[in-house]
């Protein structure tokens, strides 16, 4: 009891000095940018005053102008993500359960993971058109990778040894993918899945700049040749604040799911 409570009262306190530093931070960008924008000695056209940006926002957020976009980029950004783990983590677990395996495959991953998925979007393109799905293959391609690598990197510090007790117990392949190894990855595969959702978003909102119907990039891109930049900022201050509260999820989805994270308190230690 008397552990617990002095480690609980220095978690509370760096949380309050961390979110002290970062209003503080944000205050000072701020006021740089309309000192910018309002005194005109740097690209006034640039920085349009903080106001502006948040009314565009708000105009956003309180009609319906923007759904049928964000419909668009969540779809392209969700199907993404999912189909990335569907396959990124399987296909971990299995490529670093064995080591013949890993030592021809991790290689090519590696050597593919530093290609840009842009350069790939024509060929997309020729097999699915230029609607959503193929923004969707990009940014699940782009996903894949940082999940199937992290997936492969937890798997090479799962402990031998709990496999063969659970061989000799006669689990089967696939208990021991679930009971066995995906316990033990849990960290990693969290880990990687938070990095493959900023993929998924770069790769996807990236292809909507390109060539596209619909989608949030679509809009930024539109905005900025039209030289509407209130506008274009506010949809990138939008894309942001949306980040940040779906990466504030996952960290809370997984300090529940996570025994070790609950006890430090600090699920943001593995990310």
């Amino acid at each position: 009891m008397n552990n617990t409570r002095p480690s609980g009262t220095f978690f509370a306190a760096q949380i309050q000095s961390t979110l002290g530093v970062q209003a503080l931070t944000l205050v000072i960008v701020i006021a740089i940018w309309e000192l910018i924008g309002r005194t005109g000695i740097l690209f006034a056209e640039l920085f349009p005053p903080m106001l502006e940006i948040l009314q565009s926002l708000w105009r956003y957020v309180a009609t319906p102008l923007l759904l049928p976009h964000l419909k668009a980029s969540l779809y392209e950004v969700g199907g993404a993500l999912a189909f990335a783990m569907i396959t990124g983590i399987p296909l971990g677990i299995l490529w670093g359960s064995r080591s013949s395996w890993l030592e021809i495959v991790e290689p090519l991953i590696l050597y593919a993971a530093v290609v840009p998925k842009i350069v790939i979007f024509p060929v997309f393109i020729l097999f699915l058109g230029i609607d959503v799905h193929s923004k969707l293959a990009v940014g699940a391609i782009a996903a894949f990778f940082p999940i199937s690598l992290l997936t492969i990197a937890g798997m090479r510090e799962v402990k031998k040894v709990y496999v063969d007790v659970a061989r000799t117990a006669g689990a089967s392949a696939y208990q021991i993918a679930t009971h066995v190894y995906l316990p033990a990855i849990a960290g990693q595969v969290f880990t990687g899945i938070r990095l493959g959702m900023g993929a998924a978003v770069t790769g996807a909102l990236l292809a909507e700049t390109k060539i596209a119907k619909a989608g949030l990039g679509f809009m930024i891109v539109e905005y900025y040749g039209q030289f509407r930049i209130a506008e274009m900022y506010s949809l990138l201050l939008f894309i942001f604040i949306l980040a940040a509260l779906t990466n504030w999820a996952m960290k809370a989805l997984f300090a529940r799911l996570s025994p070790s994270a609950r006890a430090s308190q600090d699920a943001g230690m593995y990310f």
